[in-house]
């Protein structure tokens, strides 16, 4: 019986014990996953960047997907975490191979991951740390030989006081349907205040031309953004729902920044109100991307028009506005740095485009099962055809599963005649409900044939 194709060990064997009825991990090899340590337990108070080398994978191997888990702690007794919520983040530092005037190498730091530290998380049934899978494969090409590292949690709290980080980089073993190779920043502003109108946010939005590799197949707008600030007109930018636009060549796609599920993470119970809604992130939650395919929008080897705006607002409740009166038009008009600061976002944008992963048995091509098993549109929104051919005929199953080897969906489970078949699958599982945007698998057994491929549910 011949192996599957372009799918992680680990995911195939439980894929397999999965169809079976009856998951088996022991059957998975060593080295199907590479883990790579960097910090362990790195202790971070009062805001400060920590920034280090580490050696990682030498590039010569595939790699379908490359997991950063993200674990943070609280030092050992007498003492504690930082009690209070704080922006965190893990940056890579790419020499770019070229100099600037003073002949110095000329750094891009892109942001992989965000997270949000939790409330108090010690005593009373507390969780005491707390972990992350955050998936990190459109920066692959990146990581790789010596990578640099920047470590940073926004906390200001002095002492012995703070968190203790482990970083730690899971590399599956596999061939994507896209490959990333390059990483524009677009937007890069970490503090950018809303609603005062002398110092509007368009200003630090402004529209960017970037050049598309002639080799791009597939390109995506990512914005990783967050917004804080309380005790402002709408309680914004931390608690009030604004849409956010991305614009390509004119072509535009809208998204209200919110997280209405604060109350379920691996960080909790917590202290203080972590329940609460808010705009992007929650306490104790990794922040999630907004990712936009603009692949329809631009051309590969022409320069792309991009732009990002945010709903239009105005905070009456600031130092800025002359007709503001503490206690009778706004609670205070004064930023007390406590329950009222200024409203800003934190924003990271990038473009990050792709090529296409050539993969045997595409157009008519014989790949070397002899199943054919291919998708297309890949990536596709709202739906692909899975096409594959049978030698002989007989019992066909074909599942959908996810990246942690949960099938979400069975599609063809049946005695199918010899010869060529297909399938449309529209995104959804088997009770009809839409699911999330990311990459899945598709797996056919036959009696005498098994093969896999990656697809890419887009939003």
């Amino acid at each position: 019986m011949k192996s599957w194709l372009s799918i992680p060990a680990t995911i195939m064997v439980l894929a397999l014990a999965l169809i079976a009825g009856t998951p088996d991990l022991s059957r998975s090899e060593p080295g199907d996953t590479l883990w790579v340590q960097t910090w362990q337990q790195d202790f971070i108070n009062w805001a400060t960047p920590h920034e280090a080398t580490f050696p990682f994978p030498d590039g010569s191997t595939s790699w379908e997907k490359v997991i950063l888990r993200y674990t943070i702690e609280c030092p050992g007794a007498p003492n504690d975490c930082d009690p209070w919520d704080r922006l965190g983040y893990t940056r890579l530092v790419h020499d770019t191979g070229e100099v600037n005037g003073e002949g110095e190498p000329i750094l891009e730091k892109f942001e992989i991951a965000r997270i949000v530290t939790p409330y108090d998380i010690t005593g009373g049934g507390r969780p005491g740390s707390c972990a992350w899978d955050i998936d990190v494969s459109d920066y692959m090409h990146l990581l790789h030989d010596d990578v640099v590292l920047i470590n940073y949690i926004e906390s200001w709290i002095g002492g012995d006081n703070g968190w203790l980080v482990t970083l730690d980089f899971g590399f599956i073993e596999g061939a994507p349907a896209y490959r990333p190779f390059k990483v524009v920043n677009l937007w890069d502003e970490y503090r950018a205040v809303y609603g005062d109108p002398s110092r509007p946010i368009e200003d630090k939005l402004p529209v960017r031309s970037v050049d598309i590799d002639a080799n791009t197949d597939f390109a995506k707008i990512r914005l990783i953004v967050t917004g804080h600030g309380q005790g402002n007109t709408l309680n914004c930018a931390e608690f009030c729902p604004k849409a956010h636009s991305v614009f390509a060549n004119g072509s535009s796609w809208q998204k209200t920044i919110w997280k209405n599920d604060c109350n379920v993470n691996p960080c909790s119970p917590q202290g203080g109100t972590w329940q609460f809604a808010r705009a992007g992130w929650c306490p104790g939650q990794d922040v999630t991307p907004w990712d936009t395919d603009i692949t329809a929008a631009i051309v590969p080897g022409e320069i792309a028009d991009l732009d990002y705006d945010i709903a239009a607002y105005t905070n009456h409740c600031c130092p800025c506005n002359p007709d503001c009166v503490s206690g009778v038009t706004c609670a205070d008009c004064e930023y007390n740095f406590n329950g009222h600061t200024e409203p800003h976002y934190s924003i990271q944008s990038q473009l990050i485009l792709f090529e296409e992963v050539p993969v045997a048995g595409v157009d008519g091509a014989e790949s070397s099962d002899g199943i054919n098993l291919v998708n297309d549109p890949n990536p596709f929104r709202p739906a692909t055809t899975i096409r594959y051919n049978l030698a002989e005929a007989g019992v066909a199953q074909l599942v959908i599963f996810d990246s942690s080897g949960r099938v979400v969906r069975n599609l063809v489970h049946e005695n199918q005649v010899a010869g060529p078949h297909q399938i449309a699958w529209d995104g959804t599982d088997g009770s009809g409900q839409a699911l999330a945007a990311g990459v899945y698998y598709y797996a056919l057994r036959t009696a005498g044939e098994e093969s896999s491929r990656s697809m890419i549910l887009l939003k």
